[in-house]
């Protein structure tokens, strides 16, 4: 794996600065292997948020709603555009074919509207529960977690339509190179939500073990494969997920 290949990622899935490279099959290889690093920098933010609120003291209310966007400002919103997207999709109950077309549409629908209402809506109340407190630390190597999971089901779920963005990531990958690489930053970031939450940890790394299991079934099923798309309305439901894995045990252990 290259530089240009970790720098490509970054650029793809966040707004931090980086040089440009050709978009070249030698540049973008391997790519979808260096994306959960993008969530080294969500946590990172996060992390140094929590802090910042706990020592001074800020309302749970401004603590959520600056929670709640600090990974939509870092990737630029893109795993949210395929979540609405996604959305439209399943809300057409259209055939599958249909499906398809509507997640190239760059148009937003009602239910792609109405359902990003829902989820921000959702994450703020469980970032509010939850408070500045040391179990939130667990959602910084979360997503990390998240994306691992995400860039696993991209490279062993084909891939719906056999073009697009994610398809040039995972398109000639040598496979047990990329799974050796993934598995073992889902490993490292899933040992880093223990080591800061402890056994309260085994609930969200359990959701989302199983929010990855379920995603698997329902893109096959419905859409026959993954897309960029679908990729991204898993990453945001797990995220969900775990999200309210960590409010809740956090505030039973």
């Amino acid at each position: 794996m290259s530089i240009k290949s970790f720098l490509m990622a970054i650029s793809t899935y966040s707004v931090l600065p980086v040089p440009q490279f050709q978009w070249t099959k030698e540049n973008w290889q391997y790519a979808i292997c260096w994306f959960p690093c993008v969530g080294i920098l969500s946590g990172g933010l996060t992390a140094a948020w929590i802090f910042a609120a706990g020592y001074f003291g800020i309302s749970r209310v401004l603590f959520a709603c600056i929670a709640v966007t600090i990974p939509i400002v870092v990737t630029g919103g893109i795993h949210m555009d395929g979540f609405m997207d996604t959305v439209d999709a399943i809300s057409s109950h259209q055939p599958r074919e249909k499906k398809l077309e509507i997640l190239k549409d760059p148009h937003s629908g009602a239910f792609a509207s109405i359902y990003a209402c829902v989820f921000f809506i959702v994450s703020l109340g469980l970032f509010a529960q939850l408070g500045p407190v040391r179990s939130a630390y667990m959602i910084c190597p979360g997503y990390v977690f998240s994306r691992s999971l995400s860039a696993l089901c991209a490279v062993t779920i084909k891939n719906a339509r056999g073009s697009g963005m994610l398809n040039s990531f995972t398109e000639g990958i040598q496979r047990n190179k990329a799974l050796t690489i993934i598995i073992s930053i889902l490993v490292i970031s899933g040992a880093g939500m223990i080591v800061t939450g402890g056994p309260a940890a085994a609930l969200p790394v359990g959701l989302g073990l199983l929010s990855a299991m379920w995603y698997r079934h329902f893109t096959i099923k419905t859409f026959g494969g993954c897309t960029g798309d679908t990729a991204g309305f898993f990453l945001q439901v797990c995220e969900l997920t775990m999200l309210a894995g960590i409010t809740i045990a956090g505030g039973i252990i």
